[in-house]
């Protein structure tokens, strides 16, 4: 008998004793690993946090990178509740070397294939008697899920994919801005209409999408009632006990943070216009940039022909306990993204009592915390710099303000703690088993 099937076993055995025990879950992360971040990061976390609440998981993903090692690891940092966990590590097809495809087509055409092989490998392996299967990554509808064949009823989600970049703003996006228009016409309004994607979002029990765009492209598919669901969440060690910011006293400038990929659709130049204007109003003001990517260098320029350079640090890529050091030693954080499913960053800042500025549109906007952050309309892109940076004043100038903000930054973010999650997704799978 395999260790899987040795603790599906004693996991049954469990149920028919006290007959309130966990479901059996088949948990479809393909991309899942316990020390990384963004996608990874939220594979695991949703087998922990259902493992932590005592239903049993069926955890189907792949091998990438060293996640098997990881995954070995963190299961016996749980003990008990890592006994709860059945890992099924699924290979991806590769493309033939003679095949030549842009990286993003490559990546889905193996990520087709894997699902099929999913697919084969739960029915060899008995998880067809599952109570349900919850496809969490992909995160995008327009992927489908093979796995709707297996038999269980399939919550699928929560989603994004739906959105795209406004056409209004594309001055800040640069040459990119052909990209986006390619990516929107492809991938989210070609891909969405295949028939896999499409039998996916009619033939699902559930349908959770984490913003309004995606629900209104589920919506064009055929499905009326999809369910909103934040994506993202956050450890609840991660969440402050107290609103103080400075407890120590220390004497700092007044501090914007803002925290993303160096790449286009993340609006990094946006963020160096609207701290160039902040200036003005609060001279001595810094912005703290963390993460890198291509536009690095680029950024660097900008804020030197804006005279502001002296006033920006570049920190690059930073380990995870550092990022959230730097959230601790801010004033408020500027999110100014122009495509995004929604933005851990925001989560995270409120989680610790750091005052959120957005743009209004698009997931942040759909799960902004209610007076834990200030919501700028997109309006016209010639002046959403100077708006951005209003925004950003009136928060760095009045402390009674930002303690208003972060008390109910903490409140929001406590309610979408992964162990707040995993049990919201509870009550949804007994309303779905209910109906089955």
């Amino acid at each position: 008998m395999t260790a899987s099937a040795t603790l599906r076993q004693e996991n049954e055995e469990q149920r028919d004793t006290n007959g309130t025990g966990g479901l059996r879950i088949v948990l479809v992360a393909y991309s899942c690993d316990p020390t990384r971040g963004t996608e990874p990061g939220m594979g695991w976390a949703w087998a922990e946090a259902l493992a932590q609440r005592g239903h049993f998981v069926e955890l189907l993903t792949r091998p990438q990178n060293k996640n098997v090692q990881e995954i070995a690891r963190r299961l016996k940092e749980l003990g008990q509740v890592g006994r709860r966990i059945a890992p099924h590590f699924v290979r991806e097809p590769t493309c033939p070397r003679w095949v030549r495809m842009p990286a993003q087509a490559s990546q889905f055409v193996r990520y087709d294939g894997w699902q099929r092989r999913a697919l084969s490998h739960a029915r060899q392996h008995g998880l067809a008697g599952a109570d349900l299967v919850h496809h969490v990554s992909y995160g995008s509808l327009v992927g489908g899920s093979a796995l709707r064949h297996l038999g269980p009823p399939l919550v699928f989600g929560p989603v994004g994919g739906g959105q795209t970049a406004p056409r209004s703003h594309r001055r800040y996006l640069g040459a990119a801005y052909r990209q986006e228009t390619l990516r929107e016409l492809l991938w989210v309004r070609g891909l969405s209409r295949r028939p896999s994607c499409r039998a996916t979002v009619r033939e699902a029990a559930l349908v959770l999408t984490t913003n309004r765009d995606t629900a209104r492209r589920a919506r064009l598919l055929g499905r009326t009632d999809t369910r909103m669901m934040l994506s993202d969440g956050i450890p609840d060690r991660l969440v402050r006990k107290s609103t103080e910011r400075n407890p120590k006293g220390a004497v700092r400038p007044p501090t914007v943070l803002w925290v993303g990929g160096l790449v286009p659709i993340k609006a990094p130049a946006l963020a160096l216009l609207s701290f160039a204007s902040l200036l003005a109003e609060v001279p001595d003001a810094r912005l703290v940039v963390l993460g890198g990517g291509p536009l690095r260098a680029e950024l660097t320029h900008l804020a030197a022909r804006l005279n502001v350079a002296k006033s920006i640090c570049f920190r690059g890529r930073v380990p995870w306990e550092q990022a959230i050091a730097a959230y601790d030693d801010a004033d408020v954080l500027l999110f100014t993204s122009l495509r995004d499913s929604f933005g851990v960053q925001a989560l995270e800042a409120w989680a610790r009592g750091l005052p959120v500025v957005h743009l209004d549109h698009q997931g942040i906007r759909d799960f902004s915390a209610p007076g834990g952050a200030v919501a700028v309309p997109l309006g016209r892109p010639t002046d959403l710099p100077q708006r951005l940076a209003q925004a950003l004043g009136g928060v760095l100038t009045d402390h009674e303000t930002r303690r208003r903000m972060a008390t109910a930054g903490l409140s929001w973010a406590q309610q979408h703690t992964w162990s707040a999650k995993a049990e919201l997704a509870e009550q949804l799978y007994r309303g779905v088993l209910s109906d089955d």
